[in-house]
Order: structure tokens, then sequence, then C-alpha cells
């Protein structure tokens, strides 16, 4: 029986003359920027569970937990001093981890294009500074940094309405010291998954940018699209962009779900990979 193509294979585009390294980020670089934004959000775990610790051990709060007022004076007093302490913490912390994050991730993104083309056959690939790739730079920064911040308002909200939530709950489980330490425990296992998230998608996203920088830097137009076969459901528009060849700067790529849109690493949690080519021309 003669052999039909599938209509995936008829639409693919021809090979092109010659092709780069895949490119991808640095787990290095993501596990180290997980355990910076790790050991700060612990830290502040630790001192509210502290500070609340003390803060129910006052005999004002001890004498009548559940309604005096003066507990929940006391616990406003603790929660608004905590919240001050922890943003002007994370604002520099935030400001100092976001800048060493993105200048690691640059010269990942410089070294590993650079690799890539040099297997392609192109003898002096650049990696000097253009303003485009300055600008990328700048701005991966500026946006790093509310993320971080973002994450000590979020647990501190939990903290918070969890305090709360023990002076007036009728369930056991949320009252009183037992209530916030149950609370504090599940703040703390929601915390690392969220950094965890915010940490992959950083670190995947600001490379993606930066590669693409550099490959236009390099005269680059084009790349060819490699999914990750990651993750249990996987993106069925990535799947169908599986060996296509793009335009760096493709509209295709930002169209269909907001969720999904972007150069591969770009969109949240996509672990596909981009291949440079060369010699391709969109009449192909």
């Amino acid at each position: 029986m003669a052999f039909k193509a599938s209509k995936k294979r008829e639409r693919r585009a021809p090979e092109p003359l010659a092709q780069g390294k895949p490119l991808g980020p640095s787990a290095a670089i993501r596990l180290w920027y997980q355990a910076q934004l790790d050991s700060v959000v612990k830290a502040m775990i630790d001192d509210y569970r502290l500070q609340v610790k003390e803060a129910i051990e006052n005999p004002e709060v001890a004498a009548y937990f559940a309604e005096d007022a003066a507990a929940n004076s006391i616990f406003q007093k603790v929660m608004k001093r905590l919240d001050k302490k922890w943003s002007d913490v994370f604002r520099a912390f935030g400001a100092k981890l976001s800048e060493e994050f993105v200048e690691k991730t640059d010269e990942h993104a410089k070294s590993s294009t650079w690799f890539s083309l040099s297997a392609a056959g192109v003898k002096q690939p650049l990696a000097t500074y253009n303003q485009n790739i300055s600008n990328t730079i700048s701005a991966a920064k500026d946006f790093n940094f509310t993320p971080i911040t973002k994450v000590k308002d979020e647990v501190h909200e939990k903290i918070y309405s969890a305090v709360m939530l023990s002076l007036t709950s009728p369930n056991p489980e949320e009252q009183g010291a037992s209530g916030i330490q149950n609370a504090l425990k599940e703040v703390g296992i929601v915390a690392k998954k969220r950094v965890e998230l915010i940490t992959r998608d950083q670190t995947s996203k600001v490379y993606s940018s930066l590669s693409c920088d550099r490959l236009r830097q390099n005269g680059v137009g084009h790349f060819k699209w490699l999914h990750s076969s990651a993750g249990k459901v996987p993106r069925q528009t990535h799947l169908d962009k599986d060996g296509e060849i793009f335009a760096i700067d493709d509209p295709r790529l930002w169209e269909g779900p907001k969720a999904d849109q972007g150069p591969p690493g770009w969109a949240i949690n996509c672990r596909c990979r981009m291949m440079p080519v060369f010699g391709y021309h969109e009449e192909d």
C-alpha cells in the first residue's frame, strides 16, 4: 500500500540549510534563584511565627483570647509592624536579587547562543551588547522585581487572615494558638510552591527574551519550534507548532489563547525550546 503523508507532515516547512543547537534556560540558575527567594520567605514566616507566639503569650491575650478587644489590638500592632519591616526587607532584597538573576541569565543566554551559532558554522558570533539587549536587560530587572515583592504581600495577607480568624472562628482547628500554627504551616507550603512557579517562569521568560535579542544581533531571523513533551497535559497550540519554522518576530506567535502566546519558553510553564535556523526564506 502506498505511503500517505499525514496532514502535519504535509504542512511542515522544508529543512533549512543549517541549524544551531537548541536553546534552553539554565536549571542551575533557576535552582539558585529559587533557593535565594525560598530563604528570605522562610525567614519572614519564622519571624511572624516568633512574633505571633510572643503576642499570644502576652498576659492580656492569654486571659481572654477569643473575645478580648485587647487581643485584637495587640495582634493588629504586631501585624502592622511586621508588614512594614518585611516590606522594607523585600524591596532591598528584590532589587539586589533581580539584578543578579538577570545578569546571570544574560550570561547564560550569551554563551549558549554563541555555542549554538558556532555549532551551525558561524565563525565569530557577536556577543557584545547593543541597545536592544541593554533595553531588554533593564526591563527584565524592573519586571522581575514585582513578583519577588508580591510574594511578601501574599504571605503577609495569608498570615494576617489566619491570625484574625483565630480570634473569631467557630472552627476549633482555626481557633487560638494551635489554629495560627496550623495556618503558618500551610502558608509555608503554599509559599514554597509559589516561589517555585515564579522562579521557573521568570528564568524561562527572561532567557527567551534575551535569546531572541542575541539571535537578532547575529542576523538570525528564524527558529524551529521544539516541543518539550513535558507536563501531564501538553498545550495543544504548542504541540501543533512542533517542528515548524517561525520568524523571530512572527506575529503568529502572539495569536491564540493568551496563556499560550510568545516564543518557546515565554508562556508560563512552557518548557519548549527554539533551534536557530539559517538559509530559510519565507517563500519556501
